[in-house]
């Protein structure tokens, strides 16, 4: 276990309170991570993703939370990204309430979704009905998210940002879209944050692509690819890295993505290590490359909102699940039918515009939603439902993120046009897609639209 993984909440709050008070300027940047691998000496460890009683046997490499603070001088905000298939909503409010009690400071968590990490949801127990959620290792997670968001938060100092982006046939190549219509939203956009001695704090990556390159029948715990991604990018550039993964919907995963290893040049084999090796270094080295021409950013605030948003859960699935205690005794769906979630808005502006916005959205978008691209095709249950406008189509700065997981996880977000739950299928497929049976219902996307476009209206308006 390596140093990262011990230390009590108490020596994050320490390091925080012997700062100098007062810290004051155009841009301020810390980070900090913790590991949250679990202990595989204390019970069994249900790997989520996949299927039900797939219990880890060792661990290949370890889980972080990793977390990177912001402050314009007047407001702090710390992001974190955690090795995680997800947490609720409830889950990440204790987490707030652990940092509220240290330092005063806006937090967002979002998990990477990487199916190798223990079963934080509950629907991937020892078998289907039976939660696979660990009270020991919630605990774990929450306080050493904790401690990482409070210890970024504390060594907060001057920093400039630079924004860059990627995007190649090589990246499209990494994403296997396995529903129609194929969109992917594969554009690798970072932000990079330096001290005045010109060493890096950290760099943060958003890119959409589902951690699970090893597949079903791995056994051992793993980041999967965002392994790799962390270590060749802090080989290269120093500080935290740090991956806020997009539109993971409909479904873009590696898994059946053919990727060259330049040692054979032949396809790496499928679900190996060498396969999340390959696409971990390479996206890494792209985004280290895009830095090279990144001019440094002016920042004069940074803002963070959210709303609070009803889904309607037509799931029967998901109401059976919440009605077990499957997801835990704090997740529930109200006496209306519906689940209340969070949707937030980011800007990093300077003067009076945003140079930088993202969407925070509470589970899996189908990229269409993110970027474009609904589509009606035949078979669909609702052929003439309004369409959604996709969320970065909304947002009006010449950066736009889209950070899925964020402060819930809800399941698959998908265009009402291409629900797809009864037969016929979509495109007169001989079986159902997949993609309803883990979705709250058809009115989940609009619902997160509506609450993102009164964001962004509220945003626009403060700056007036």
């Amino acid at each position: 276990m390596t140093k990262a993984c011990a230390g009590p909440l108490a020596a994050a709050a320490l390091l925080l309170a012997s700062l100098p008070g007062g810290l004051r300027c155009e841009l301020a940047a810390g980070a900090a991570r913790r590991c949250i691998t679990p202990p595989l000496d204390k019970g069994p460890v249900w790997l989520a993703g996949f299927n039900p009683g797939r219990a880890a046997t060792g661990v290949h490499d370890d889980l972080w939370a990793r977390c990177l603070a912001l402050s314009d001088g007047s407001r702090k905000l710390v992001l974190c990204s955690l090795d995680s298939i997800g947490l609720f909503a409830e889950d990440v409010e204790h987490i707030r309430s652990l940092v509220r009690a240290r330092v005063s400071a806006q937090l967002i968590i979002a998990a990477t979704h990487v199916h190798q990490a223990p079963d934080t949801l509950g629907l991937w127990g020892p078998q289907l009905g039976v939660s696979g959620r660990n009270p020991a290792y919630d605990r774990l997670v929450a306080e050493r998210t904790a401690e990482a968001a409070i210890e970024a938060a504390g060594s907060l100092r001057p920093a400039t940002l630079r924004l860059a982006r990627a995007s190649s046939p090589e990246l499209e190549s990494f994403i296997n879209d396995t529903r129609p219509p194929v969109v992917t939203d594969a554009e690798l956009l970072l932000m990079h944050l330096a001290g005045r001695d010109g060493r890096t704090i950290a760099t943060a990556l958003n890119w959409a692509n589902h951690p699970e390159v090893l597949g079903s029948n791995n056994t051992l715990v793993t980041a999967d690819y965002a392994a790799w991604l962390y270590r060749r990018l802090e080989q290269r550039l120093g500080g935290v890295a740090l991956l806020f993964n997009g539109a993971l919907g409909g479904m873009q995963s590696p898994l059946g993505a053919k990727v060259t290893d330049p040692a054979t040049g032949s396809p790496a084999p499928e679900a190996s290590f060498r396969k999340a090796e390959l696409i971990g270094t390479r996206v890494a080295d792209l985004a280290a490359d895009a830095l090279r021409t990144a001019r440094p950013v002016s920042v004069s605030a940074v803002h963070y909102a959210e709303k609070r948003v009803r889904i309607p859960v037509t799931n029967a699935r998901m109401v059976q699940a919440a009605q077990a205690g499957v997801f835990g005794a704090a997740r529930r769906i109200g006496a209306d039918g519906s689940l209340e979630t969070l949707v937030g808005l980011l800007r990093i502006e300077k003067g009076r515009r945003a140079v930088l916005e993202a969407a925070l959205v509470p589970g899996e978008l189908y990229p269409e939603l993110s970027r474009g691209g609904i589509e009606r095709l035949p078979g669909a249950d609702f052929p003439d439902a309004p369409l959604e406008i996709p969320l970065k189509q909304m947002m009006r700065a010449p950066w736009r993120w889209l950070i899925g997981l964020a402060n819930d996880e809800i399941g698959y977000i998908i265009p009402k046009a291409e629900w797809d739950e009864s037969p016929p299928w979509l495109n007169n497929a001989a079986r159902r897609w997949y993609g309803e049976v883990n979705s709250l219902g058809p009115e989940a996307a609009a619902r997160i639209a509506a609450a993102l476009s009164e964001l962004l209206v509220a945003a626009t308006n403060r700056g007036k």
